[in-house]
């Protein structure tokens, strides 16, 4: 028999908003259709172990399909100021549970572990679906246990433990890797390190990082090329929030760039934003404004085609982003322009779109592609580039835009059941 820990009501669940008439309806019908098939359920999640899920949940059938299934488990995450994830699965009625939506919400802190995080996951999938599985074949197997809270009564109204650290959460990363043949080699060394505050009502988080990177080659002359690039950066982010739709905050940063000919830049950017949609559905759907205005001073390295060897340039920036996660698929594009307001002909505009979308039973389509317009590149050194900097990538061209792009589609057919877990010989 299938065990599912539920609390005591579990159209009372602090983690469901699902509407107690849906669920009512479905609970009701629950001794007279157990007749009806399993329950076929649509995983619609990049960061589920599916294999472990469907080891565990027993009592659905997990289909490949979402045209053909009873549920559409549409799972979204996003990363918590404490380091730690929250997830938000959408549970979404086809069929004869159209309009009978579930939705619950959790979340797994930073310690946990990938086996944590999945067992939490199941945990609380088994409670969205067992609603919807009361009403198929699986309900004469299904039953419900509640474990007594070790806490009396009492004690769970006890004001929460003052947090010592107040929100803040700390982070420090060291990388380093080396590889090479007999005639060249090459090694990288990066390092990192940022300090997060995330409440309601504000978010600050600052952070920095490092990186050098070194090449050496023997040609067949016996001539040797050594080349090295460095650079670091220290930036910081405060933002207040101003109701569901509205923030405001600012940027500061200090870096250097080998690249890009900038022995230190500093820059310096209050801004506005505003999102169509309220913050609190942004796991499904944001469009973002922001628009920020501030300063940038440049010290660099060698004089610039400009004819300079430090400059303060003041500048603004538009930037739109739009995100959809829905049941179709997802879609993620985004605009901005960044103009000197003392030069404006110096601007550069950049556009990126991404999406996957289903269009029919078994196909869908990814496309990715990014645009940017250059007209900014103050920092250019002057004198030419050699050879050897130019394919090494030592230093910064001068260039006009910048472009990538990609795409795919993929279509598949056969059984539409996917509930079989088999590892053996790597599982593939």
């Amino acid at each position: 028999m299938v065990r599912i820990i539920l609390l005591l009501a579990l159209a009372a669940l602090p983690l469901a908003a699902v509407p107690a008439v849906a669920a009512a309806q479905v609970a009701a019908t629950s001794c007279c259709n157990t007749s009806q098939p399993a329950l076929r359920v649509f995983l619609d999640c990049n960061r589920c172990d599916g294999d472990y899920l469907r080891d565990h949940v027993a009592f659905v059938e997990f289909v490949r399909d979402r045209a053909v299934s009873d549920l559409h488990a549409l799972v979204t995450v996003e990363e918590t100021g404490g380091g730690g994830q929250f997830w938000t699965m959408t549970l979404i009625g086809q069929g004869r549970f159209q309009n009978h939506n579930h939705k619950l919400t959790f979340a797994t802190p930073a310690t946990a572990s990938e086996d944590d995080r999945r067992k939490e996951f199941t945990r609380i999938f088994k409670l969205g679906v067992a609603v919807y599985a009361a009403d198929t074949s699986a309900a004469s197997s299904l039953d419900v246990t509640w474990e007594e809270p070790q806490l009396k009564v009492a004690s769970r109204t006890r004001v929460p433990p003052k947090d010592p650290w107040n929100f803040w959460v700390f982070h420090l990363g060291v990388n380093g890797n080396l590889n090479g043949e007999q005639l060249n080699s090459s090694h990288n060394y990066s390092g990192n390190a940022s300090a997060n505050r995330t409440t309601d009502n504000w978010k600050i988080n600052v952070q920095g990082s490092g990186d050098t990177n070194g090449n050496y080659f023997v040609l067949d002359d016996g001539a040797t090329i050594k080349s090295s690039t460095h650079s670091w950066n220290l930036s910081t982010l405060i933002v207040k929030s101003k109701g569901p739709h509205w923030s405001l905050g600012g940027r500061a940063s200090m870096s250097r760039s080998s690249y890009s000919n900038q022995d230190r830049a500093y820059q310096v950017a209050p801004g506005v934003e505003y999102d169509v949609f309220p913050y609190v559905v942004s796991t499904r759907k944001s469009l973002t404004i922001l628009y920020t205005v501030g300063a940038s001073h440049y010290d660099y390295s060698e004089l610039t085609i400009f004819n300079k060897l430090a400059e303060t340039v003041p500048e603004h920036s538009v930037n739109v982003v739009l995100g959809l996660r829905q049941p179709w698929g997802s879609l993620n594009t985004s605009l901005n322009f960044t103009q000197q307001l003392n030069m404006p002909e110096r601007y550069r505009l950049s556009t990126g779109l991404e999406t996957n979308v289903r269009l029919f039973k078994g196909f869908s389509f990814d496309v990715y592609a990014r645009f940017d317009r250059i007209r900014n590149l103050i920092s250019l050194r002057q004198e030419p580039a050699t050879d050897t900097e130019v394919l090494l990538r030592l230093q910064q061209q001068a260039t006009g835009y910048s472009y990538y792009a990609g795409f795919g589609v993929s279509y598949s057919f056969g059984s539409i059941f996917n509930s079989i877990v088999n590892p053996r010989f790597g599982g593939s």
